[in-house]
């Protein structure tokens, strides 16, 4: 049983035992999901009334609770090794922790500190609780759509969602109707997620359109099928220039997305997108 750390920093992902040897981990807990949604109270209606739209449903930052077990072997150490925890964990950004027992999602934490690894007399061992904050209340693929969905590279497990045809597409050339499966459990949006489209397309007023939730973009522009369009959340750009749209991209809803792609038929589209579990 394995924590592991990933600092963000384009370093990969350590596990604990390698980073500090003499910590190991002995549970992870994480709350929970936590949803926030509106409810509303009308006259003559039993219970209360939903509002809102399931995508428009959102969840509430979680803890997660992880034990840890240390043995410095000799009293000295124990002071020391205690820090370099402290050094390991408590940082004023966020980053990743994962562990074996939930294999290939990560959740995103921080970790404020409050909490102490106290040394008991002549005992140089000791099992203590360490608080993080899932600061978006959901756990993420370590992988992207652009991973083949399978078991057999363990790089998806069980629970994940994964469909029994591996075969799923997340790239299209010339194909005006297509869809797009979500294999997450939440939607995904372009203004939060790590969900990237690249575009190449020869047209004018291009159009992106997801019938399934009815969201559209139009690129209000002409097109050269040389050019890369990247969407930078409500941006679209090439080469760092912003171009003019109206509509936003289209995100994800849970399961199968309808595509359709309007004034071109010279094009490839593609979605490398990680996916979101509550």
């Amino acid at each position: 049983m394995e924590l592991y750390i990933d600092y963000d920093n384009g370093l990969g992902e350590q596990s604990l035992s390698n980073l500090l040897p003499y910590f190991k981990l002995v549970s992870f807990l994480p709350e929970s999901p936590n949803i926030e949604r509106e409810t509303a109270k009308v006259h003559r209606i039993n219970g209360v009334v939903l509002p809102q739209h399931p995508r428009d449903v959102t969840y509430k930052e979680r803890d997660i609770k992880v034990e840890i077990h240390i043995d410095s072997i000799i009293a000295e150490n124990f002071y020391q090794y205690r820090h370099e925890l402290y050094a390991a964990l408590v940082k004023p950004f966020p980053y990743y922790i994962s562990t074996d027992l939930l294999p290939n999602r990560r959740f995103k934490v921080t970790c404020d500190g409050n909490f102490s690894v106290p040394k008991e007399k002549e005992k140089n061992f000791n099992t203590f609780e360490v608080p993080f904050l899932n600061v978006n209340g959901v756990a993420e693929s370590k992988t992207t759509s652009l991973t083949a969905q399978n078991f057999s590279g363990e790089h998806w497990s069980p629970g994940m969602n994964i469909q029994e045809v591996d075969s799923l597409q997340y790239s299209f050339a010339n194909q005006k109707t297509f869809s797009v499966y979500n294999t997450g459990g939440v939607m995904i949006n372009p203004m939060e997620h790590d969900y990237n489209v690249y575009l190449y397309a020869a047209g004018k007023n291009v159009s992106i359109i997801n019938h399934t939730n009815g969201e559209k973009l139009t690129i209000e522009e002409t097109l050269k099928k040389s050019q890369k369009v990247s969407f930078i959340k409500q941006y679209t750009v090439i080469d760092k220039k912003t171009l003019k749209t109206s509509g936003r991209l289209p995100g994800l809803e849970i399961g199968w997305n309808e595509f359709e792609i309007q004034n071109t038929s010279d094009f490839k589209i593609t979605f490398d997108t990680r996916f979101y579990y509550p």
